[in-house]
C-alpha cells in the first residue's frame, strides 16, 4: 500500500519510522518547514531505548502532495484537521481510506466532510513519542492501536489490509466494536496526564510519584465519568486509572513528556478544547456542572496567552 501520514509530529514520525522500518511505501506531509527540509536532507532521527537510527522518508508540505495514496494516517491536531485536509485533498479520491487516530473528540465529524463514511476508519493509539527538533524524534515504551470502521459498509478486504499493515509494522493493532468507548477512554487518559503534566512541569513518571496525583486525577475522572454517563458511553474511571499507573513505569513512557507539555514548550497552542474543554462543552449541554475541568482549561490557556508573550514552560519558575 502507499500510505501517507497527514501531520508529521511526533507521533506521525514514530509510526511513518515503525512502517518505513516494515518496508511500506510511507510519505510524511507537514507544514513545518524546517521539520521537512531536515527530514529531506538528513534523514528522519529516531532515538529509542536500543540506539539511534536514521530513515529517509520523503516529506512534503501539503501543496507539494500529488497523485493517489490507499491509506492516509491523519496524526493532525484536532483544531488544525480541517483545514490540512483541505490542502491534500488532491490526494484523496474514492478509493483512499483515512485512518484517523488524532486525540480528542468530534474527529469523525470532521472527515466526514471530505469523503463517505465508508472510507473512514476512527481509532486510539496508545504509542508515544516526543519532538525533539526538526527531523528528530524520542520513540519510547510501547503502545498498541485500536479502530473500527464507521461505517458497516466499509469493505472487508480493505479492513484486513489496514489492520495486516499496521501489525506487520509491530504497531499492535486491533480491530474493536465500539471505538467510542476507546475514544473515551483515551481521552480520558490525555485529559489528566496532558494537562496536568504541563502545569506541573514534569514528565509522566514524576506525576506518578507526586502525593496528591492520586487526588487531582479522581477529581478531573469523576467530571468525565458523569458526562459519559449522560452520553450514554460506557466509561470507568478504575480503567484509567489502571492505564496511567502501567505508564508510569520508565520503562513504558515514564520519562515522556506529554504532547501538550511540548506544544506549551514550544509556545504552540494545545488541544485542551478538545479534551477537557470538551467535557466542559459536554456539560453544559446536559445542565452538568465541570468545575475542574473548566479550571484545567483556563489554567492551560492562560499558559498558552503566557507562552504568546514569550518564554517556555523550562524558562519560567513554577
Amino acid at each position: 500500500m502507499k500510505v501517507a501520514i497527514a501531520g508529521a509530529g511526533a507521533m506521525g514520525c514514530r509510526f511513518s519510522a515503525m512502517l518505513a522500518e516494515a518496508g511500506v511505501q510511507v510519505t510524511l506531509i507537514d507544514q513545518w518547514q524546517e521539520h521537512i527540509q531536515t527530514i529531506n536532507e538528513s534523514g528522519l532521527r529516531v532515538e529509542n531505548e536500543q540506539g539511534t537510527q536514521n530513515y529517509h522518508i520523503p516529506a512534503l508540505f501539503p501543496e507539494q502532495a500529488t497523485g493517489r495514496f490507499d491509506l492516509v494516517i491523519v496524526f493532525t491536531k484536532a483544531m488544525q484537521m480541517t483545514d490540512f485536509l483541505h490542502k491534500i485533498i488532491p490526494i484523496i479520491d474514492e478509493q483512499t481510506t483515512l485512518l484517523c487516530l488524532s486525540n480528542g473528540f468530534g474527529n469523525e465529524e470532521t472527515l466526514r466532510q471530505f469523503v463517505s463514511a465508508d472510507q473512514i476508519l476512527i481509532g486510539v493509539t496508545l504509542w508515544s513519542s516526543e519532538l525533539l527538533g526538526p527531523g528528530q524524534i524520542k520513540a519510547t515504551g510501547k503502545g498498541r492501536i485500536d479502530f473500527q470502521a464507521v461505517s458497516s459498509d466499509f469493505a472487508p478486504a480493505k479492513l484486513s489490509t489496514v489492520l495486516n499493515l499496521l501489525n506487520e509494522a509491530g504497531l499492535q493493532a486491533s480491530l474493536v466494536k465500539n471505538v467510542h468507548e476507546s475514544i473515551w477512554r483515551k481521552a480520558g487518559f490525555n485529559s489528566v496526564i496532558n494537562p496536568l503534566s504541563a502545569l506541573l512541569n514534569c514528565n509522566v513518571a514524576e506525576f506518578g510519584q507526586l502525593n496528591y496525583g492520586t487526588q487531582l486525577t479522581d477529581l478531573i475522572l469523576e467530571e468525565i465519568n458523569t458526562v459519559a454517563q449522560a452520553e450514554g458511553i460506557p466509561f470507568s474511571v478504575r480503567i484509567i486509572k489502571q492505564m496511567l499507573e502501567v505508564q508510569f513505569d520508565p520503562q513504558a513512557s515514564g520519562q515522556h513528556y506529554p504532547s501538550m507539555h511540548q506544544d506549551l514548550n514550544k509556545q504552540r497552542l494545545t488541544e485542551i478544547d478538545f479534551l477537557n474543554g470538551y467535557i466542559v462543552k459536554l456539560g453544559r449541554k446536559h445542565q452538568l456542572a465541570t468545575p475542574v475541568n473548566q479550571m484545567i482549561t483556563g489554567l492551560i490557556h492562560s499558559k498558552e496567552q503566557l507562552g504568546q508573550l514569550g518564554g517556555s514552560l523550562t524558562d519560567r519558575k513554577i
